[in-house]
């Protein structure tokens, strides 16, 4: 193995240790002060506030999440698979459910379109080319 790929493995690894090391402390702060938050979400909002202060996304990270987003599909079977087993739950329980991923379906959307535009203005300021 050359140095670049020894390089390339470092700057991984440390892309991974930074995604497991916001989960675990959001993980431990929701628990220490027993939160209604999820430690995992507590956790993207520190990576993002550490993000947002350092000013740009280290290499191994964005390695990193990017493949995870290639992998996100096989995420998501397991929680697929788990829709199998509501199929027990009353017509209102459903109406909820049904509510529920609408209108977050609804919110997400809304704001990938508004941060879309946003990046889509910053580029045209500074003239970044595709």
């Amino acid at each position: 193995m050359d140095s670049f790929r020894l390089r390339d493995v470092a700057h991984w690894l440390a892309g991974a240790a930074i995604l497991l090391g916001c989960e675990r402390l959001g993980r431990t702060i929701s628990e220490a002060l027993a939160l209604p938050v999820p430690g995992s979400v507590l956790g993207m909002l520190l990576l993002l506030l550490a993000l947002m202060v350092y000013g740009r996304v280290p290499r191994g990270l964005a390695q990193v999440s990017e493949q995870l987003l290639r992998l996100l599909a096989l995420l998501f079977l397991p929680a697929a698979v788990g829709v199998f087993y509501l199929r027990d739950l009353s017509a209102q329980d459903w109406l909820g459910l049904l509510a529920a991923t609408v209108v977050g379906t609804l919110v997400s959307l809304t704001l990938c379109a508004l941060l879309l535009a946003r990046l889509l203005k910053r580029a045209d300021r500074e003239g970044v080319d595709d």
